[in-house]
């Protein structure tokens, strides 16, 4: 089916933690060379099984996109993410905040997938109208207090929507529903504009609250037809998946960043991995690695793992080939 996508990129985030650190972290903004590879990986799957892709961004990731040769993945690059600058969302609290606003901005139907994330193979994506988002996520009550419990500073209403469901993993969403896409973003939007007043829960809980608990609610107040891409669930704890495997459907680093900011030494064959699909799968993606600024150190991984490809093919990929 296709189905247009956005890609979201609001550097919001960066430029608070460096004005709050008193421009202590160094650097200029950049992405590291995981979610480079898998930007890259996402715009070209989606591309061959779905359509048209869009990257919304502001300013500054217009300008990163273009100097790292990423804006040519593109249909078009809009940067009407500037317009958040004057919005009372505080980029450190809503790190994701832009893709509520990104949906508030457009009309269904339209997909909007996270950079850290592309597709194996399409999506089921059922004629009509519906939500379809990544899977289901168990409500630990750390992440996903109560309804009641949930700090409401600007005091939204909540009462409307009808929380009795799971919390939907919206790495992918997809909005085929126009009613449905016009109240969650309303919902998510008087949410969490203007609630960022102190809290001694965990750090999350009003980000995913914002996503990944009111884009169900909304749904289930309106009759909207719920359907997760794949039924493996997410129930956290020591054995955190339950359900049919997803990988043939999907890859989403997720998780596995913190892994690897604990690990250092895993990231090498991380990337190794990484490249030996996309470039399995798309082989004319090499010139556009080769001339990525941020990935120079990985030139020589990038032209070594082309070489075994075409000498012998994939060697890390198993049953995913």
């Amino acid at each position: 089916m296709t189905i247009p996508a956005l890609h979201v990129n609001w550097t919001s985030p960066y430029r608070h933690g460096l004005a709050r650190a008193g421009d202590r972290a160094a650097g200029s903004y950049r992405l590291p060379a995981e979610e480079l590879l898998t930007t890259v990986h996402g715009a070209l799957s989606w591309r061959r099984h779905h359509g048209p892709v869009s990257l919304v961004t502001d300013s500054l990731g217009a300008a990163y996109a273009k100097e790292q040769g990423l804006a040519s993945l593109y249909d078009e690059v809009d940067t009407f993410l500037d317009d958040l600058d004057g919005v009372d969302l505080d980029p450190l609290v809503y790190s994701t905040g832009a893709k509520i606003y990104a949906a508030s901005r457009l009309r269904a139907p339209f997909a909007i997938f996270d950079t850290d994330l592309y597709l194996r193979r399409p999506l089921e994506i059922p004629e009509g109208t519906g939500f379809v988002f990544a899977h289901w996520e168990r409500l630990n009550p750390v992440i996903y207090p109560d309804v009641a419990e949930v700090p409401n500073h600007a005091g939204a209403d909540l009462s409307r929507w009808t929380f009795d469901t799971p919390a939907a993993n919206m790495a992918i969403s997809v909005f085929l529903d126009e009613e449905h896409r016009a109240a969650y973003a309303a919902a998510g939007m008087e949410y969490a504009v203007g609630n960022a007043g102190p809290y001694e829960g965990s750090a999350h809980v009003r980000a995913v609250f914002a996503e990944q608990r009111l884009a169900p609610a909304v749904a289930r107040t309106l009759g909207t037809d719920l359907r997760p891409a794949t039924e493996r669930f997410w129930v956290g704890g020591t054995d955190p998946w339950d359900g049919p495997d997803h990988a043939g459907l999907f890859h989403h680093t997720w998780m596995l960043k913190s892994e690897l900011r604990t690990y250092s030494d895993l990231r090498p064959a991380y990337q190794r991995l990484l490249i030996e699909e996309l470039l399995w799968r798309f082989p004319e993606a090499e010139p556009l690695l080769l001339g990525m600024p941020d990935l120079a150190a990985l030139a020589e991984l990038v032209r070594l793992t082309a070489a075994d490809l075409r000498a012998h093919g994939p060697t890390t990929l198993g049953a995913l080939r």
